[in-house]
């Protein structure tokens, strides 16, 4: 008889989760425009309206004599599949991610997400996710704006950006230094290159 409850208790705080999360179907026509009653138009189009719109407040700051940046995203946890397929849609196909834990504005709270907690066992540090990924120059502010696309709530806590400079690169499996290094097959310049 326990076993029973248990396991309608657990479906049906599921099935309230998944009433209180929005679909993906809604989540990308958000992205899109859509739900501000803008019509989807053709990838190219949106791809140009994006740039004029940063996500950003203000343009980010690079300096001209650096060839890479380092791109390190602090994001919620729950938010990292979504920050993940975001730039792998994007083209970026080389990223590491690692679990960390630290404090900012929101030290000593707990955060809940869909029935999970965050960070019970210590009161004091907030789990958070960093993602890195390196890219030329010229790709940085979009990056920096799939990121903050992907993994914004609005709410304090969705974590902070960090870029830091690269000088070079070495693909020790070829030994290819700088650009050619970078550069992964199916990547942004590949797909740059097909449109």
């Amino acid at each position: 008889r326990g076993h029973a409850f248990r396991t309608r208790y657990m479906s049906s705080t599921t099935a309230i989760a998944a009433q209180l999360r929005p679909s993906s179907a809604f989540r990308a026509s958000t992205r899109r425009g859509c739900a501000r009653g803008v019509a989807p138009t053709s990838r190219r189009v949106r791809t140009i309206a994006r740039a004029e719109q940063r996500t950003t407040v203000e343009p980010i700051s690079l300096d001209d004599k650096v060839p890479f940046y380092q791109v390190r995203a602090m994001v919620r946890p729950w938010r990292l599949s979504a920050v993940i397929d975001a730039l792998n849609k994007y083209g970026i196909r080389g990223l590491t991610t690692y679990a960390v834990h630290g404090a900012g504005v929101q030290i000593g709270t707990v955060e809940r997400y869909a029935g999970s907690t965050f960070d019970e066992s210590n009161a004091n540090l907030v789990e958070k996710v960093v993602v890195e990924v390196v890219v030329v120059r010229e790709q940085c502010q979009e990056v920096v704006d799939v990121i903050v696309d992907a993994a914004q709530t609005g709410e304090i806590g969705d974590g902070k950006i960090f870029l830091s400079p690269v000088h070079d690169i070495v693909r020790i499996r070829t030994g290819e230094v700088g650009a050619a290094a970078e550069r992964m097959a199916g990547g942004r310049s590949d797909m740059k290159a097909k449109v």
